[in-house]
Parts: structure tokens; sequence; C-alpha cells
């Protein structure tokens, strides 16, 4: 039975992709959840979202050919894409780097399969999601971009609405976050907590950015609501931002994912310090809280956690610590793709004399590329950070009001990347790509 609708679902997404290639992109992020759908093909395990890459692929390959057969349009987006690598060096030497260290890991890792999995999963479709976008948004194209965001922001809030439902029943959520009372946490779909913070807290951002977007464009139309067929759209996107942008703080809240939560307050510091009028009474909030923190008592749960001084903190310096004594004796291949849980079995320690489990990755997200992919992994990584970085705050500087709204959502991911590692899961990993060609596509933008 499964199956079945599993096929259907798949020639119905063909059929959409097919007709309407722009569609099919925005159906394809408005579904990123669904690689938790997960079943096999002969003796090859896969998910849903993964079928529908491969079917997004074969039909921008396809079309692709087929522009090049009928001389319809090869020479311009050569053009264009040769435009863009020289504009964005940087970034694209990363890129190579990063898919040669992935490539690499492969033959490091004591798990070949698993590492494949990981390999095709986390770095080579997302970065050729990247590409394909590149050759399907140009800078005119703001309406998908818009869309895209927009489809994001509808996965956000169907995943906001079912946490916080699981808050007050309990629907769904596996019984290690149920059992204990004082210890509740939400999953929403994930089947654990950190996940939706992970997920909603880098959208964040560009919901506020699409809500002015709308905003904008409805008083360009006298605020007439729905009084007339070309005001609908923009009202119910504004209504979908406003809604996403005052539950999925409370979801986040309700997962007890520190790491999210300040992540969130540092991407919107990053959006308010940018704007003068915030500027000032920003700076004073946040000097106010830093002097709080410091002032609180070395008791104080609160600071407990911000420092690392509780149970998870300790937990993960223990866990920074054994794979820093690791990457000491492998500094250069790491552990391999899919490895690290069992190479860090040696260097594995107890805390405060009890036993822990090992955790898949390190929980940081520069000692995951470091360990997965390698030195090379970790500087191509860095790269590709410093390229972002440079290239949205010029262009913030040069007030680019879209792009401070991407590099909020990365510096969101980064925050949260300190205490866990928001890219090694196959939606994660498939956002952070659209980030680069946002920003490409913004700072090419005339009208930006």
């Amino acid at each position: 039975m499964i199956y079945s609708l599993i096929t259907i679902f798949l020639l119905l997404f063909t059929f959409i992709t097919w007709t309407r290639f722009h569609l099919g992109l925005t159906l394809f992020f408005f579904l990123l959840p669904t690689y938790l759908i997960r079943f096999h093909i002969g003796p090859l395990p896969t998910t849903l979202l993964e079928m529908m890459f491969v079917i997004f692929f074969v039909i921008w390959t396809i079309k692709q050919n087929k522009n090049i057969i009928y001389h319809l349009s090869p020479k311009k987006d050569a053009l264009w894409l040769s435009f863009i690598i020289k504009k964005n060096k940087l970034l694209f030497i990363g890129i190579l780097l990063f898919i040669l260290a992935a490539t690499f890991s492969i033959f490091t890792s004591s798990n070949t399969r698993s590492a494949l999995g990981e390999w095709k999963a986390f770095y080579i479709e997302p970065v050729l999601m990247f590409l394909i976008i590149m050759t399907t948004l140009k800078s005119s194209n703001k309406k998908l971009i818009n869309n895209i965001i927009f489809a994001l922001i509808l996965s956000g809030l169907l995943t906001s609405l079912l946490a916080i439902y699981q808050h007050f029943t309990g629907w769904m959520v596996p019984e290690a976050f149920w059992a204990n009372h004082d210890t509740f946490r939400i999953t929403a779909w994930y089947g654990f907590p950190n996940a939706v913070g992970l997920f909603l807290a880098p959208i964040f951002p560009l919901a506020i950015y699409l809500l002015m977007h709308n905003f904008n464009e409805l008083k360009k139309r006298n605020w007439k609501l729905f009084a007339e067929p070309t005001s609908k759209i923009p009202t119910a996107v504004g209504i979908s931002c406003i809604l996403f942008l005052t539950i999925s703080p409370l979801a986040i809240f309700f997962t007890k994912s520190t790491g999210a939560l300040i992540g969130l307050i540092a991407g919107i510091s990053i959006l308010l310090l940018f704007y003068k009028k915030t500027r000032i009474i920003t700076l004073v909030i946040l000097a106010s809280g830093i002097f709080t923190l410091i002032l609180l008592p070395s008791s104080n749960p609160i600071k407990q956690e911000l420092l690392l001084q509780d149970r998870s903190g300790q937990i993960r310096l223990s866990m920074w610590s054994n794979t820093f004594e690791f990457l000491k004796d492998h500094p250069i291949k790491g552990a391999g793709l899919a490895s690290y849980s069992e190479k860090i079995i040696p260097y594995h320690t107890k805390v405060n004399g009890e036993g822990i489990e090992i955790f898949h990755h390190p929980h940081n997200i520069f000692l995951t590329m470091w360990v997965n992919l390698g030195l090379l992994g970790l500087v191509s990584f860095t790269l590709i950070l410093i390229w972002f970085f440079k290239t949205s705050l010029l262009r913030s500087m040069l007030r680019n009001n879209s792009t401070v709204f991407i590099l909020s959502s990365i510096v969101i991911i980064i925050i949260m990347g300190l205490v866990d590692s928001p890219y090694i899961k196959n939606d994660l990993a498939m956002f952070f790509w659209l980030l680069p060609t946002l920003l490409i596509i913004n700072t090419q933008s005339k009208s930006a």
C-alpha cells in the first residue's frame, strides 16, 4: 500500500515538474521534511525527498539538453554561469574542494555503504541543487525566489503547528522525551527535539523579509486586501508569514533547544543592528543582557546552561574534548564519512563518572566538518563561509535590504552550529545551499 502511494505521488510530482518546472522547484522546498519517509528500491535505501530530487535532476537535464539541441538558451545560460563563477571565485573554489574532500572521505570511512549514502545526500545532491537553481533563477525572477521562500515558510508553519499541538497532547513524541514530565520536549516530525529548532530558526529572517515585501506590495495597492484578485495572494502570504513569526519561536521554546533560541536571538539582533533606528536600543539590550548574565550567581540554571555548566553542557564539553583528542591523532583525514561514532570509541570518556551514549556527530559544525571530511573539508567549508560573510556584509553596507535577511539566516546557522550540527541532515543541507543562491541572485540584482 505504502509503495503504491509513493509511486502515485512521484508520478504526480514528475508531471508537475515537467509541465511547470518552477512549481516543481517550489514544491520540492515545501516538502523538505519528506526525507523522513524512507524505503528501499531493491537493495538500495532511499527517501521520498531523494527520489523527488532525482526526478527533478533528470527533468532539468532533459530540458537543458533540449535547449542545446534547439539552440534556445544554452549560450545565455553558459554566459550567466561563467559570469557568476568569475564574480564568486572564492565560493566556487570552496565548493570544488568541498566536493573533493567529501569524495576522498568515502575511502577513509569504515563503512563504505553508509559513507556513500551521506556523500550523495549531504554533499552531492545539495550542491547539484545549488547549480540547478543557479541556472533557473535570474536576478529578475523575484517571483520565483519569493515562492521558494514562501514554500519554506509554509513547511515551517506546519512543523510549528504540530510541535505546539504535541506540547499539549504528547502525540507522536517518542517515549524518551515524554516519560519524564520535567524534561518533556516536543519533536514534531523528526523524532528528536533539536531538529525542530534547526529547521525553523534559519527560516525566521526570510519570513520577516517576505512579510516586509508583501507589506510594500499591499501598500502599492492602497491596502485593498481581498477586494480584488491581485491583492489576494500578497494578503495570504502576509498572513502566513505573521502566523509563522508568531508561533515558530513558541515551537522552538517548547523543544527546549537553547542553541536554536540563542541563534534566533542573534539573527534578530543582526537585523536590528543594520537599521539606524533600532541600532542603539539593540546594543543597549545586548549589553544589559551580558551584564546581567555576569552578575547572576553561579548556581543560576540559566547561567549554567549558557556557560555549558549544566549536564547537557558537560556532555558537549566532554564530546568536544574527545573529538580533539581523536583529531590530534588523525588531523588530515579525520574519521571519514559515517565513521565518527565507531572511531571515537577508544577516545570516549565518562562525564562526572557517568557513562553517556556516543553520538553520530560531535555537536559542533566545524568539528563535524573536520571529522567527516578531514582538514581539507574544514578548510573548504571555512572558505565558503568567508565568501558568504564577505559578500553579504559588503552588500548589506551598500544598503541592499534583502541581503541582510540572508546574512541573518546564516548567522543563526553558525550560532546553532557552535553546539550542534545544523548541516548533517537532508533538509538542512538543501536549505544551506539555497542561501548562497539567494545571496548571488540578490547581489546581481539591479533592482536591489
